[in-house]
């Protein structure tokens, strides 16, 4: 699994904690963790996805993730050609964890400049950080989700949701949106009669698909953040 080499830089403390922080406490390797979540993707994919990442860096944050087991290369199926990057068994169950950092890092959300970038990937990680395992589907669903940076399959079953990148085979329903509309209606900013009303989403004919893929999830209330105002 992973290299028996030391960490060219190390805690040096007999603790997971300070042991993990040597595999993704360095800038930018948790965020390609998150972004491999969804699937494969190539370098420059992954550069793209990262705004202001320098390529050496990336360079030198994928070799890190190689070497300890958490990220891997592969040859990309055909007829694509060249090489594409994906999370091991071992880097998989960063997941959950991920999952919670983000829950927990959305409180502070409101403190984000105002130039603030947005990206698909993000918010679809966010969704599965807010999935609401209490909610069960009638029937096994699939959605095809376009959103600002292409398609996405969101499956639910039971209690069940997985999202991956890119469009299903076959989809049940399709929803459209833009990013920033979608996420309103996740926070409960908009509502989705509203939203398709104006022209702001569309759900394939069938106004209840976009309400049911709204059920999956539940995203914290918009006045939830912590209260700094107390603070010295």
């Amino acid at each position: 699994m992973q290299d028996d080499a030391p960490f060219t830089r190390s805690y040096a403390q007999v603790c997971g904690v300070a042991t993990a922080l040597d595999v993704i406490g360095d800038r930018w390797s948790i965020l390609i963790v998150r972004d491999l979540m969804l699937g494969p993707l190539r370098f420059g994919d992954l550069a793209a996805g990262l705004p202001s990442i320098g390529t050496n860096t990336l360079t030198a944050r994928l070799k890190l993730l190689e070497t300890t087991g958490v990220v891997a290369r592969r040859a990309a199926p055909l007829p694509d050609r060249g090489t594409v990057y994906e999370l091991t068994p071992y880097g998989r169950e960063l997941e959950p964890i991920v999952m919670a950092l983000g829950r927990w890092g959305s409180r502070s959300m409101d403190r984000l400049p105002a130039n603030a970038v947005w990206h698909s990937r993000w918010l679809v990680a966010a969704m599965l950080a807010f999935h609401d395992e209490s909610h069960a589907v009638a029937k096994p669903t699939t959605w095809a989700l376009w959103l600002s940076d292409g398609p996405f399959s969101v499956v639910a079953e039971a209690t069940q949701v997985s999202i991956s990148a890119g469009a299903p085979a076959k989809a049940d329903a399709v929803v459209s949106a833009r990013d920033e509309v979608l996420h309103r209606m996740l926070i409960g900013q908009l509502e989705p009669g509203a939203a398709l009303s104006d022209g702001d989403v569309t759900s394939d004919g069938n106004p209840a698909a976009l309400v049911d893929l709204l059920a999956l999830f539940a995203f914290p209330p918009v006045d939830s953040a912590i209260d700094t105002a107390s603070a010295p």
